[in-house]
């Protein structure tokens, strides 16, 4: 008996080592491309929570910021402040009111558009607090 190995032999060895070696790189692509996939997610979300952090808390502190100043006048020794009944009449409530934070509005369009109409909301209301509130709009200002 010979040793040497048959040329069906080593057909079905390159047959078998050839299937494994795809089935491998198939399992290789997929646990890649899952990584991608995953990698591409956390990327975005951070850079979207990123974005989202700093408008809300830029919006979120403009607000808080007048009402505290207006919750302190309206409990001042100075009752009759004009500016106190004009802020209660903008009915701003909450800084953390969903009313004040524009990606309710705009959940289809992209980051950069909702971050920009944010801006502009603020400063529509920062424009509203400067027309309406002058007096406490300038001691904001800085000079």
């Amino acid at each position: 008996m010979s040793q040497t190995p048959s040329s069906d032999e080593e057909d079905d060895f390159k047959a078998v080592s050839s299937a494994n070696y795809q089935r491998i790189q198939d399992k290789v692509t997929k646990i890649n491309y899952a990584d991608g996939i995953a990698d591409g997610r956390e990327d975005v979300f951070q850079l979207s929570f990123d974005q989202g952090y700093a408008d809300g808390l830029s919006t979120g502190f403009e607000l808080a910021k007048y009402k505290s100043f207006c919750d302190t006048l309206a409990t001042s020794a100075d009752k009759e402040n004009n500016e106190v009944d004009l802020y209660k009449k903008l009915q701003l409530g909450k800084a953390t009111d969903q009313k004040h934070f524009k990606y309710l509005e705009h959940q289809n369009e992209s980051l950069h558009v909702v971050s920009d109409k944010q801006k502009a909301y603020l400063d529509n209301l920062l424009g509203q607090f400067s027309t309406e509130l002058p007096e406490t709009s300038s001691l904001f200002t800085s000079k």
